[in-house]
């Protein structure tokens, strides 16, 4: 019945920038904890295969039966290898970074683990991991009209940036990758604007 049906939020074993991902489960459409993690396993698409075992995130227990899984709580999806404690009820922050002076390509999407946040050195890190700039490690994180944050606590929430290294921000159209109707909302740590294109 649809008053049965629970949704869950699950994530992949040892994977901190995997954002999760819900299911509904359905008594009808599944009635078996075997047709559950076949579900997941085509759902979150893991690197290490069929999904065989399901753990609660902050103790790593494992859930061997559908009755098991509460209604909106978090759950890790794993193959045969052991559970890998992360940070799972901390969220990640998901935002978009060109590269500074190159508006022929889109700009990537970077998740970055909340517990990352705290070091503005291992941002930028991750983002030079990511992002992979010709001119070598990302120095600076930007706004699109040129602002450098100052650190962590200025990122937003999917908003868009551009990763600068030891070179001058360059100030190109980066825009025309943003999807919008017409309207773009640009981010900054001191103001907001917005532009029509």
């Amino acid at each position: 019945m649809a008053s049965h049906a629970k949704t869950i939020l699950m994530y992949r074993n040892g994977d901190p920038f995997f954002p999760g991902r819900k299911f509904i489960i359905n008594p009808r459409q599944t009635p078996s904890f075997e047709n559950f993690l076949s579900s997941v396993t085509q759902g979150i698409e893991a690197q290490f295969g069929a999904v065989r075992n399901v753990y609660t995130p902050l103790n790593g227990h494992r859930v061997l039966a559908m009755e098991h899984l509460q209604h909106g709580q978090r759950y890790v999806a794993a193959g045969a290898e052991r559970f890998k404690k992360l940070d799972w009820g901390d969220p990640s922050l998901s935002f978009c970074v060109f590269k500074n002076g190159d508006v022929s390509v889109p700009p990537i999407r970077i998740l970055i683990p909340k517990y990352t946040l705290r070091s503005w050195d291992r941002v930028l890190a991750l983002i030079t991991e990511k992002i992979r700039l010709r001119t070598g490690a990302v120095h600076r994180l930007c706004t699109l009209h040129g602002e450098s944050l100052l650190g962590s606590s200025e990122l937003e929430n999917n908003s868009y940036y551009v990763a600068v290294g030891a070179e001058r921000f360059k100030h190109l159209p980066y825009f025309q990758w943003i999807p919008s109707k017409g309207y773009m909302r640009v981010t900054g740590p001191s103001k907001s604007w917005n532009k029509r294109y």
